[in-house]
């Protein structure tokens, strides 16, 4: 599977793409600090599955 790790703290986000690497049915995760940068990268790229921060400054996880 296809994976994306969006969190702002940036302590968080490396916790949560080591989490998610451990997983033998991860075959890529592509991390992101900016929601915008991540919803860019969506656009271009198929994902399987998205791991998001619910609250972050700009645009909150569930709205992504």
């Amino acid at each position: 599977m296809i994976a994306i790790a969006v969190d702002d703290e940036v302590l968080m986000l490396g916790a949560l793409v080591k989490a998610i690497t451990a997983s033998p049915d991860i075959k890529s995760v592509n991390k992101f600090s900016d929601c915008e940068e991540a919803l860019e990268f969506v656009k271009k790229n198929p994902l399987d599955i998205a791991f998001l921060d619910i609250e972050m400054p700009v645009i909150k996880g569930i709205e992504l």
